[in-house]
């Protein structure tokens, strides 16, 4: 059983350090001036949502098999990058057709909007993106029984929230000290670029 949960916690904090389940978040929260704790609150929430679907679909495979993460794999590893390159084209759209001089006079008008609307889309892609790789250990943890499947679940539940949001923290605060004057008239299309990048590396690099 410990193999188990020190297997499975390993496995979480290092899946948890790829780029597109932070990075994106670090992007659109500085784009949108969202405030250090309304963006860690925002990764808590899309990060549970993130695990949550990960131990949903870990739990069918270790209860019937590794032919059903093999059979969904393939369609499940489209749909996040989908979402963000979408995102991503929006943000650079927008900064295309936004005029300067309206900057101003409108600044605010529709943020909550909007920020719904991101928050929300960047909910649906993670929650129908379960991490596969760490599913695939549910197959080995299954083996103790429910003990071990709630075990691993607990886990990565825990883990992967944390050093999200740990994650993102570094992120923002590094972002802090970067002179981001050059790019405050383009930062949608600096981040509608990056949301973009994320998605390709995440679809063609393994």
């Amino acid at each position: 059983m410990w193999q188990i949960i020190s297997g499975s916690l390993l496995l979480s904090l290092v899946h948890a350090t790829i780029p597109n389940h932070w990075l994106p978040i670090v992007a659109i929260s500085k784009t949108e001036n969202w405030t250090m704790r309304e963006t860690l609150n925002i990764t808590i929430i899309i990060g549970m949502a993130h695990i949550a679907s990960t131990i949903l679909f870990g739990i069918l495979i270790g209860v019937l098999g590794i032919s059903l993460s093999e059979r969904y794999e393939e369609y499940l590893h489209w749909i996040a990058p989908a979402i963000l390159i979408l995102l991503g084209l929006i943000y650079i759209t927008t900064d295309f057709l936004r005029h300067e001089h309206h900057h101003n006079h409108f600044e605010g008008v529709g943020k909550q909007k909007s920020k719904s609307a991101v928050v929300t889309s960047m909910l649906v892609a993670m929650f129908f993106s379960p991490c596969i790789e760490l599913d695939a250990y549910f197959i080995l943890a299954v083996s103790q029984g429910w003990q071990g499947i709630l075990a691993t679940s607990a886990v990565y539940f825990l883990s992967t929230v944390v050093a999200m949001t740990f994650l993102v923290f570094l992120g923002l605060k590094g972002l802090s000290k970067l002179n981001w004057h050059v790019f405050e008239h383009h930062q949608k299309t600096l981040t509608g670029i990056i949301l973009i990048l994320v998605a390709v590396v995440t679809l063609f690099i393994e």
